[in-house]
């Protein structure tokens, strides 16, 4: 499981929210290029730095989630999700 950050919209209001994601049901992941212009054209009024980014991250529809946009970007993403997945090593 890994701790994304999702952002959404309610009422002309925005909100972040924090969610746990098995990355197994994960199926892609690409930029939010919709959520990264409203960000640099100040129209998200979250105090959040321009330089952040945000992703779209796809699911697994066994899940009962299509969707997600969450903060950071593709790469950033990915190394979360490989972060967490432990190898056995044989030596």
């Amino acid at each position: 499981m890994i701790e994304l950050i999702t952002i959404f919209q309610a009422n002309q209001n925005w909100y972040l929210n924090k969610v746990f994601v098995n990355s197994n049901h994960v199926v892609t992941i690409s930029e939010a290029l919709d959520y990264n212009r409203l960000l640099k054209e100040g129209k998200i009024d979250l105090a959040l730095d321009s330089s952040i980014s945000f992703s779209k991250v796809k699911m697994n529809p066994v899940t009962g989630f299509d969707e997600f946009i969450v903060v950071g970007s593709p790469k950033v993403i990915m190394e979360k999700m490989n972060k967490n997945t432990k190898q056995l090593l044989k030596g």
